[in-house]
């Protein structure tokens, strides 16, 4: 390959890159808002590529150096959206305490009827508390016959398929779509260290039409609205159906001014995984992951850690939180 057609080449893909590594922060509007969740697989890929480009101009190639700096430009925006994932943070709790709170968020699939298995993987991380989404209704008898023992407290929803399961006393429980605004949600007022904490369990729809990705902003509009009028301690978790680096989660978060569980642990891709209803390879899966299964918390809560659990022939990992409700926090 000569040098001219090798610049072109790598410029090309250079634009690309540049293009899909900078969209996500103009991707207000579908499908270009898809492309905004794979933020860490572009980062691998300018790395690949900066490496490639480094190589051909040592070995006389290639000989712009002006092309090798913007690739390491890119290199460097990409390693900004991912890195303070992996940073320590004030809301990390650094030492072990007696009283933490476990939280599972676990998305089933409507077509999953793993029950058993399910029953298994929630009890053996022992939760206090967990939400598990696209339950129907014989599902969720069979689950709360299996969880009697240990999350005697239960409630679905009825749309949307959202099930809470608690061993933590519930004072009142409720399904809300916000006047039709707000998709499907479980509201609960919890007793924590003799305090009431709300816990909000939601899942938005999977923007892959543009009106599933209307649908699924409003909700996370008229969330954003309801969350900015509680205070007291909060929680909320499920299924949100987009990444830390949408446009869309990031207007979330500034208006709530919640805490990603995620942060100081890591990226923590939730989906997807392999199982019997899956219909993609199983060596194409791990190049997929994502992270679009949260827990976000108030700043009443340190997080004394995160992570994914077996998935139980889901297409989800399901998300594993251990909180502490920080004293003098009201």
């Amino acid at each position: 390959m000569n040098h001219r057609l090798l610049l072109i080449v790598a410029t090309a893909t250079l634009l690309i890159l540049g293009f899909l590594s900078l969209g996500s922060y103009f991707a207000w509007f579908w499908p270009l808002e898809l492309f905004s969740h794979f933020r860490i697989h572009y980062l691998i890929l300018s790395l690949i590529f900066t490496i490639i480009l480094g190589t051909l101009w040592r070995t006389r190639h290639l000989k712009s150096k002006a092309i090798i700096f913007v690739s390491l430009l890119l290199v460097g925006l990409n390693v900004i959206e991912v890195l303070p994932w992996y940073l320590p943070h004030a809301q990390q709790l650094s030492s072990n305490t007696d009283k933490q709170i476990r939280l599972i968020s676990f998305n089933l699939n409507i077509d999953n009827k793993n029950y058993n298995e399910v029953i298994n993987v929630v009890e053996d991380n022992q939760p206090d508390t967990a939400l598990l989404i696209e339950i129907d209704r014989n599902g969720f008898e069979t689950l709360k016959q299996g969880f009697k023992n240990t999350l005697p407290y239960s409630f679905r929803s009825p749309g949307g398929g959202l099930a809470l399961f608690s061993r933590l006393p519930i004072k009142d429980i409720k399904a809300d779509n916000f006047n039709g605004k707000g998709g499907h949600n479980i509201i609960a007022n919890l007793v924590v260290d003799k305090k009431p904490v709300t816990l909000i369990g939601t899942h938005p729809l999977v923007p892959i039409t543009r009106n599933n990705f209307h649908r699924r902003n409003l909700q996370l509009a008229a969330l954003a609205d309801y969350i900015q009028k509680i205070n007291q301690p909060l929680i909320i978790m499920g299924d949100f159906n987009l990444t830390p680096w949408s446009p869309y989660y990031r207007r979330f978060i500034n208006k709530t001014n919640l805490h990603n569980t995620r942060l100081g642990f890591g990226i923590l891709p939730s989906w997807p995984r392999p199982a019997t209803h899956v219909h993609l390879p199983n060596w194409l899966i791990p190049l997929l992951n994502i992270p679009i299964d949260h827990c976000l918390v108030s700043q009443h809560f340190s997080v004394a850690g995160i992570t994914t659990g077996a998935n139980a022939n889901s297409d989800h990992a399901p998300l594993i939180t251990d909180l502490v409700l920080r004293s003098g926090k009201n």
